[in-house]
Formats: structure tokens, sequence, C-alpha cells
């Protein structure tokens, strides 16, 4: 038995393929980017870096019918997400800034799934409330010590493939389908063409 399968049968998570992931949540500063910002002279973040193979696999994800969803803190990911096409909620605004795990009740009952089907992958403090309600918690490899010790910390650091990397344990834990390469890409394709990049 791998590691990953030892750490999920520790925490009484189900590997099995009776129990497929159903819904992954993604966080994405530091996850889907390096966790840095780029601001101009007035404060204003002009730049962030993302993996382009991270959309690809958020594609794959969908294409075998396991939606994503984005629980993100900064407003300036809301158009980058619209623009390709991907549901979000944004926990943070002028005035209010709200745990996360305050939005999975609502998330689950709206894809009609179990806490113990969600994957969630988070790479700070922010995190660590919805980290341990999900049955299927991930971090990244440079998160702090207290999400790496409830959850399975991937290989990279963010910005580093880590939606890729994501895929690729699921996969080998099989807990997500394998779908045959032509299905995937013509669904990949489709999902490609309602996006603005």
């Amino acid at each position: 038995m791998n590691q990953k399968k030892i750490f999920l049968k520790r925490f009484g998570i189900g590997w099995s393929n009776n129990n497929m992931i159903k819904l992954v949540i993604l966080d994405v500063d530091g996850v889907m980017t390096d966790g840095k910002k780029y601001y101009d002279r007035d404060g204003n973040v002009v730049l962030k870096n993302f993996c382009d193979k991270d959309w690809t696999a958020i594609k794959r994800f969908r294409a075998i019918g396991i939606p994503v969803v984005f629980l993100t803190g900064d407003p300036f990911n809301a158009t980058i997400l619209k623009n390709r096409n991907l549901p979000y909620i944004v926990n943070r605004g002028d005035g209010f800034h709200r745990d996360k795990v305050n939005f999975i009740d609502d998330i689950v009952k709206e894809y009609e799934c179990e806490l113990s089907d969600v994957v969630y992958l988070g790479d700070d403090l922010f995190d660590y409330g919805i980290m341990e309600v999900v049955g299927h918690p991930y971090s990244m490899a440079d998160s702090p010590a207290i999400l790496q010790n409830i959850s399975v910390p991937l290989v990279c650091k963010g910005g580093e493939n880590a939606i890729m990397h994501l895929f690729e344990d699921l996969e080998e834990l099989e807990i997500i389908p394998r779908v045959p390469y032509d299905i995937v890409m013509y669904k990949i394709y489709e999902l490609d063409l309602k996006e603005k990049f």
C-alpha cells in the first residue's frame, strides 16, 4: 500500500472504486500560482503567473464528469475564472472575509454530493477549516505544516502544475475514472472552445 493510501486509510477516507470523487474545489493563489502578486505604484495587483497545464487538467476533470469549483479570497481571480467559463466563489471583498468552510454546505447541496466525495486543494491557513471537513484534503509541498498534517501534500509547490499533479494522484488512487484518450480529448476540445484566454 503506497503512502497516500496509508494516509487516507488512517483518516478513515475511502479509496476504493466504490468511493469515486464527485467534486473538486480549488483555491487559486498559492495553488495555481506561486502565491506571488505583482503590484503597481497604487497598490493594485497587476500580474500573477498561472501554469497552462493546470487549465488543461481542470478540463480533464470536467471531461470525465467531475465538476471543478473555485473558492478564492482574491476578487482579482474572478475575471480570469469567468473568462475560463468556470464556477467560482469569492469569499473576501470590501468589508467582509468569510471562512471558506462556511460555503461548503451550499456547494455540496448544489452539486448533489457528500463531503466524503469532495477533494479540496489549498495552500494556506485560510484553507484549514474547509480541509478539516472534506473527504479528500490536499495541500501544496510548500504549505504550512499545520495544513500538511491534515491533508495529502502534493509533490509540487504552488504554480508548479498543481492541478495536473492532483489529477494524476487521484487517478493513481483509482478514485477518479480512467477514460480513453480519444473520448477525453474530444470533450477537452469542446470545453476549450468555450473559454476566452
